[in-house]
C-alpha cells in the first residue's frame, strides 16, 4: 500500500530536479512564493476574488520574482560555459535569454491564477473577464516588464547583477511613492507597482483607459531598453563602437519612449500640477488661499466672492476652534465636476486635502460648501501632526525596534469634530454616534482611532472617530486633543487614562441624548452597509450601478441587463433591487417594477427610509402612467415614512401635485417631470412650471416659496419677496393658508441665505434667530447659529452686496 505512495514521492522529487536544473533553483522558489501567496489572499475578503485587489498585491511580489528570474536565466546561461570562450553577443541569444526569462517569469504566474479561479468556486466571482482582465494589466504585465530587466541587469553587471535587478523594481516603486508624496493625484501608475487607485471609499473600479495606455507606454519603454543593449552588447561604453542598425532602430524608441512619457498628462498616467494649472485655469486668491477653477464652469463674479468668504470664514472658525494657524498660502483645486476630478487626480466623489503640501481637492458644490471645512482642518492639523506628513503619525519602539503607529481614526476624528457644530442633516455626529450604537452597529472604538479605521465601513467609522474626538474636544479642550493627535493616539500620556475610560465616559454622554424615531430609521440606513471587504464583488458591482446610473435614461434597458446582473450576484441588496425597478419602469416595464417595489414595502427586512424611497418611485411611475389615485396613494406612504425633513418636504410638495389637475398640471411637472426620471431635467421648464402654479394657486404659500427657491442662487435680491410671502413675513394679501413647519423652517433658510448674499444683515439675523429659536432639533438649532455667526463675520467686513450680485 506505501508502494505507489513511495513512486508518487519519488516521482515528484524527480520533477523538482529536473525543473531546478533546467529553469533554477529560485525559479521554483518563486513559483512557490507566489502560490502561497495567492492562497492566503484567497482566504482574505476582497482579496479572495480575482479582481483588482488580488492582482495588485500579486503583481508586487511578481516584480521581484520577474527581475530574479531573469538574472536567474543569465546566470544559468553563463555557468553553462565557464571554461569556453565567450559566446559572441547575437540578436538570437538575446531573444534567447529574454524568451527564456519571459516564459518562465509567466509560467510562476499559472499556479496563482489557477488557485484563484479555482477559488471562484468556494467565493462568488461576478465577472471573471473584468478579473482576467486586472490580472493582465497587473501581474503579468509587470513579469513582461519585470523579466526583461532582469536579463539585462545581470548582463550589464556581472558580479552584482542580482543585487541590481533586484535594485530596479525597488528603486522604481520608491520614486512611485515620492511622486504620491509630491504630486496632487491620489493614484499611482508604476512599471513594477502596477496600478493603485486612491481612496477606497470610491468603489467601483474596471481597468481604466489610462491603465491600458500606461502598459503601452512600458512596452515601449523596456522594448527601447533591449534595442540599446543590444547595440551595446559586448562593444563597450562609446556609443561609437555600437552595432549602427540596432542603434539606428533605438532611435526612434528613444524619441516615442519620451514622447510617451512627456504625454503622461494626456494620457491620464502622470498628472503634474501643471495638467491640474491647465485644466483649472483660473485663479483668485484671498489673505490665505489660492483658489484654482475652470473658466469653463461659468462661474460668476458673485459665485467667486462667495467661495472666497466661505475660505476666510472657515478660516477663521478653524483658528479659533483648533488653536493653530498653517503655512501660508492654502492651495484649494476646484474641479467643475466629480468626474472631471476622478480622471484628473484619482477621487471622485472622496474630497480629499494633503497637510504636507498644505492643498485641498474637491469639486464645485453648493454655498456654503458643507465639506470644505472638514477638508481645511486637515490642513490646519498637519501643523501639530508628524514633520513628514502632519498625520496622527508617530514612532513607538517595542524594544530595540521602531514601530511606526498611524491613528487614522484620529485624523478624520479630528476633521470631524472641528466642523461638529454645522451637522449635514437632521442629527448631530453625537445624535448619529448614539443611534448607530443603539442599533447595535457601531465598531469597537479601539478599532476606530488606530490603524483599522480604513477597513471599517466610512459612516460607522467616520461618525463614531468624530463623535469621539468632538466630545474630547468639548469636554478637555484643543490643547490635549493637538497633543494626543501628534503623539498617534496615546491616550495615557496625554489625558493620564486609558481610552477604555474615556470611551465609557463618552458613551454615558450619548446614552442621556433623547432618540426619535426618525433618528433611529435613519441610523438602520446610513449605517445599515458594511465595509467594502464584507461586501459580494463590491468593486465590480459598484462599477455595474454606475454604469447603469450613466445610462438609465439614454439607454434604460442597458440599465436594465446590468442592474439584473447586479441583484442576481448579490440579492440581498435592497438599493441594487430599487435600481432596477427604476430601470424596468424607465424600459416599459411598468407592471414588474411595481410589483418589486410593492414586495420592497412590504419587505420588514427593508429599512424605513428604503420603504419610503421604493413607495416615492412607485408614486412617480403611477403619477406618469396617469394612475393619479394610486400614485396619491404611494406617496403618502413615502411622506409618513420619511425620516429626514428634506424628504417630508419634498413628499408634502409631491402629495399637493396630487391634489387636483392643476396642480398636476404645473407642480406634478416641476416634481415629477415631464417623464419618469426626467424631474429637473429641464430648469427653464421646471421654472416655468413653479411660477405658473403660483399663479394659479395665489393662496397657496407653497408657489413663491417653490419660485424663491428656484431664485435664490441665481438673483438672490429678486427671491426675497417671494421668500417672503411664503414666510408669511409680508403678504401682500393675507391668507389663512400657511406653510407646513417644515417648510416654514427651510424658507427661513433661504431667506437668511438670500439676505447674507445681498448684504441685508439685519434681515439674515432676524430669520436665523427665528429659525434657531423655532429649530426642530439640535442639529437644525447648530446649523441656524453657524450661520449666524457667518452673518456676523462677514457684516464686519463687506458693505451691501457680494461682489457681482445684482
Amino acid at each position: 500500500m506505501l508502494e505507489p505512495l513511495r513512486r508518487a514521492v519519488n516521482a515528484a522529487r524527480a520533477g523538482v530536479a529536473a525543473a531546478s536544473t533546467r529553469f533554477g533553483r529560485r525559479t521554483l522558489v518563486w513559483a512557490v512564493v507566489l502560490a502561497v501567496l495567492a492562497g492566503v489572499l484567497d482566504a482574505v475578503p476582497l482579496f479572495d476574488v480575482l479582481g483588482y485587489d488580488f492582482s495588485f498585491a500579486l503583481g508586487l511580489a511578481a516584480a521581484l520574482a520577474g527581475v530574479d528570474v531573469g538574472a536567474g536565466v543569465v546566470a544559468r546561461w553563463r555557468r553553462a560555459q565557464p571554461d569556453a570562450p565567450p559566446t559572441p553577443a547575437t540578436p538570437r541569444l538575446l531573444g534567447r535569454l529574454l524568451g527564456e526569462a519571459l516564459l518562465v517569469a509567466a509560467a510562476t504566474l499559472a499556479l496563482p491564477l489557477l488557485l484563484s479561479l479555482g477559488n471562484a468556486l468556494r467565493v462568488r466571482n461576478c465577472s471573471l473577464a473584468v478579473g482576467l482582465g486586472f490580472f493582465a494589466l497587473l501581474p503579468l504585465a509587470t513579469v513582461i516588464v519585470a523579466a526583461p530587466a532582469g536579463v539585462l541587469a545581470a548582463l550589464a553587471v556581472r558580479r552584482r547583477g542580482r543585487l541590481v535587478a533586484f535594485a530596479i523594481p525597488i528603486v522604481s516603486l520608491g520614486w512611485a511613492l515620492l511622486r504620491l508624496y509630491r504630486e496632487p493625484p491620489v493614484f499611482a501608475f508604476d512599471p513594477f507597482g502596477g496600478y493603485f487607485p486612491g481612496p477606497i471609499y470610491d468603489e467601483a473600479l474596471r481597468p481604466p483607459a489610462a491603465l491600458v495606455w500606461f502598459r503601452l507606454a512600458n512596452l515601449v519603454w523596456i522594448g527601447t531598453a533591449i534595442v540599446v543593449a543590444l547595440a551595446a552588447w559586448g562593444r563597450g561604453r562609446d556609443p561609437r563602437r555600437w552595432r549602427r542598425w540596432p542603434l539606428l532602430g533605438a532611435l526612434p524608441l528613444v524619441a516615442l519612449s519620451v514622447a510617451l512619457y512627456a504625454s503622461g498628462g494626456a494620457l491620464g498616467f502622470r498628472i503634474t500640477r501643471a495638467d491640474l494649472a491647465r485644466a483649472l485655469d483660473r485663479t483668485i486668491t484671498t489673505d490665505h488661499f489660492v483658489l484654482h477653477y475652470a473658466g469653463s464652469a461659468g462661474k460668476s463674479p458673485a459665485d467667486l466672492a462667495l467661495a472666497a468668504e466661505d475660505l476666510e470664514f472657515r478660516y477663521e472658525q478653524l483658528r479659533h476652534t483648533l488653536g493653530v494657524e498653517p503655512p501660508l498660502p492654502i492651495t484649494v483645486w476646484e474641479f467643475p465636476s466629480a468626474e472631471a476630478k476622478k480622471a484628473l487626480v484619482g477621487a471622485g466623489n472622496t474630497l480629499y486635502a494633503r497637510p504636507w503640501t498644505h492643498e485641498i481637492f474637491m469639486q464645485g458644490d453648493r454655498f456654503p460648501s458643507p465639506l470644505l471645512r472638514h477638508e481645511m482642518a486637515h490642513v490646519f492639523a498637519g501643523v501639530f501632526g508628524d514633520p513628514l506628513f502632519g498625520l496622527a503619525l508617530t514612532v513607538r519602539f517595542r524594544g530595540p525596534l521602531p514601530i511606526p503607529v498611524l491613528a487614522s481614526g484620529l485624523v478624520e476624528g479630528v476633521a470631524e469634530a472641528a466642523t461638529s457644530d454645522d451637522p449635514e442633516g437632521d442629527s448631530t455626529i453625537h445624535e448619529q454616534a448614539a443611534a448607530m450604537i443603539a442599533a447595535g452597529l457601531a465598531p469597537p472604538l479601539a478599532a476606530v482611532v488606530g490603524a483599522g479605521f480604513s477597513t471599517l465601513a466610512g459612516a460607522r467609522a467616520y461618525t463614531m472617530a468624530g463623535s469621539f474626538s468632538s466630545f474630547l474636544l468639548q469636554t478637555r479642550g484643543a490643547e490635549p486633543l493637538r497633543r494626543l493627535y501628534k503623539s498617534g493616539g496615546n491616550f495615557i500620556d496625554v489625558y493620564r487614562v486609558p481610552l477604555a475610560d474615556l470611551e465609557r465616559e463618552w458613551r454615558a454622554t450619548l446614552a442621556r441624548l433623547p432618540l426619535n424615531d426618525r433618528a433611529r430609521a435613519r441610523a438602520s440606513e446610513t449605517f445599515r452597509r458594511p465595509a467594502i471587504f464584507k461586501r459580494v464583488c463590491a468593486r465590480e458591482l459598484g462599477a455595474r450601478v454606475a454604469e447603469a446610473r450613466a445610462v438609465m435614461t439614454s439607454d434604460p434597458t442597458r440599465a436594465r441587463v446590468l442592474l439584473e446582473s447586479t441583484c442576481r450576484d448579490d440579492p440581498d441588496e435592497p438599493t441594487y433591487a430599487l435600481a432596477l425597478a427604476e430601470a424596468e419602469a424607465l424600459s416599459g416595464a411598468r407592471a414588474e417594477a411595481l410589483t418589486r417595489l410593492g414586495r420592497m414595502e412590504a419587505d420588514g427586512e427593508t429599512t424605513v427610509p428604503l420603504k419610503a424611497r421604493a413607495a416615492s418611485l412607485a408614486a412617480e411611475i403611477d403619477f406618469h402612467g396617469g394612475d393619479f389615485a394610486n400614485a396619491a396613494v404611494e406617496q403618502r406612504r413615502a411622506t409618513d415614512w420619511a425620516s429626514t425633513e428634506a424628504d417630508r418636504r419634498q413628499g408634502l410638495a409631491k402629495q399637493r401635485a396630487l391634489a387636483d389637475r392643476g396642480a398636476r398640471e404645473t407642480l406634478g411637472r416641476t416634481l415629477f417631470g415631464d417623464a419618469l426620471g426626467r424631474a429637473g431635467a429641464d430648469p427653464v421648464l421646471t421654472f416655468f412650471s413653479a411660477e405658473e402654479f403660483a399663479r394659479l394657486h395665489a393662496d397657496d404659500p407653497l408657489g413663491p416659496y417653490l419660485v424663491g427657491r428656484q431664485l435664490l442662487a441665481r438673483d438672490p435680491a429678486r427671491a426675497l419677496p417671494y421668500l417672503s410671502r411664503a414666510c408669511g413675513d409680508e403678504a401682500p394679501a393675507p391668507t389663512p393658508r400657511r406653510l407646513p413647519v417644515e417648510f416654514l423652517r427651510e424658507c427661513r433658510r433661504m431667506t437668511a441665505d438670500g439676505a447674507y448674499r445681498t448684504g441685508d444683515f439685519e434681515r439674515a439675523r432676524a430669520a436665523l434667530d427665528r429659525l434657531a429659536a423655532d429649530a426642530s432639533g439640535e442639529a437644525d438649532r447648530l446649523r441656524a447659529l453657524d450661520m449666524r455667526a457667518r452673518v456676523d463675520w462677514a457684516a464686519a467686513r463687506r458693505v451691501g452686496p457680494v461682489a457681482g450680485a445684482p
